[in-house]
C-alpha cells in the first residue's frame, strides 16, 4: 500500500505551522528561523527601517566580526621527520638496496633516484625505477632478491655475481682502522669471530651493517662474500 508522508514545519517563533525559512546574519553570524507567513511579513517590516538605513558591508570588517570565510587554498605541508625516524627510513632503504642488489652507499646521504625507487616499489608496486637504476649500474635484474648477506656462488652467471660483489664491496669506501684489523683477521682465520669486549662488539655489529659479516649469534659473528671481496680490492691498503 502507497504512504504519503507530509513533513509539518513548526514556527521557531510561536510553535504554529511554519511555512518558509527566512536566513539572515547578525553581528557577523549567519542565522535561520522558520517562520509563518504571518511571522515572516513581521520580520520583514521590523528590518526594512534598518535595511534602508544601512549599507553593503566590507570584507574587512565581515571577517573581523568573525563571519565565516572561504578557506584559502595552500599547499599541503610536507611531513617532517625526526632525526630518529630519518635514520630509521634510510636503514630501510639500505635493506631493500641490499635485497635488491641494488649499489647504495652505506654512510651519507642516499640519491634521490634510489629513495624514489624504494617509496615506488613499496608504496605501489612499481618496480620501473629500480629496473632502471639496475640497468644502469649494470646489475642483473632477472637476479632474484637476496634472502641473506650471503651470496652463492652460481657457474653460469659467474661473473655476474662477482661483478656484483665489487659493486657492493666499493659502495661501502673505507672502513675504521678497528674495523679493518677485524674484518681483515676473520678472512685470514676461519671467517667466524668472537669479540673480546664491548669495544670489538661495537666494531662487528658495525661491519654486519655494511653487509660485510653476518651475526650469527650474540657472541658469533661471520665474515660474508661481500666483506672478502672488500679485503680482496684493499689487500695492499690493509698490508701497507
Amino acid at each position: 500500500m502507497a504512504q504519503t508522508v507530509r513533513v509539518r514545519l513548526v514556527d521557531d517563533l510561536d510553535g504554529g505551522e511554519a511555512h518558509e525559512t527566512v536566513t539572515f546574519s547578525f553581528e557577523g553570524k549567519p542565522r535561520e528561523i522558520e517562520l509563518s507567513h504571518e511571522n515572516a511579513v513581521k520580520f520583514r517590516r521590523f528590518m526594512q527601517p534598518y535595511m534602508d538605513a544601512s549599507r553593503p558591508a566590507r570584507a574587512d570588517n565581515i571577517a573581523a566580526k568573525g563571519a565565516p570565510a572561504a578557506p584559502a587554498k595552500s599547499a599541503p605541508v610536507p611531513q617532517t621527520l625526526t632525526q630518529a625516524q630519518q635514520r630509521e627510513e634510510a636503514a630501510s632503504i639500505r635493506e631493500w638496496c641490499e635485497k635488491h642488489h641494488l649499489p647504495v652507499n652505506k654512510l651519507g646521504r642516499i640519491p634521490t633516484n634510489t629513495r624514489r625507487a624504494w617509496e615506488q616499489h613499496t608504496q605501489r608496486n612499481d618496480r620501473s625505477l629500480l629496473d632502471a637504476l639496475l640497468e644502469k649500474a649494470g646489475v642483473d635484474t632477472n637476479m632474484p632478491p637476496a634472502i641473506t648477506n650471503k651470496v652463492v656462488s652460481i657457474d653460469q652467471s659467474k661473473h655476474t655475481v662477482e661483478a656484483q660483489l665489487e659493486r657492493r664491496a666499493r659502495a661501502v669506501g673505507k672502513l675504521s682502522p678497528p674495523q679493518e684489523k677485524l674484518l681483515r683477521e676473520a678472512c685470514e682465520g676461519d671467517s667466524t669471530r668472537t669479540p673480546e669486549d664491548a669495544a670489538e662488539r661495537s666494531s662487528y655489529k658495525a661491519l654486519v651493517r655494511r653487509g660485510f659479516m653476518d651475526e650469527e649469534s650474540e657472541d658469533t659473528f661471520q665474515v660474508t662474500d661481500v666483506g672478502r671481496t672488500w679485503v680482496r680490492l684493499h689487500q695492499t691498503a690493509l698490508s701497507a
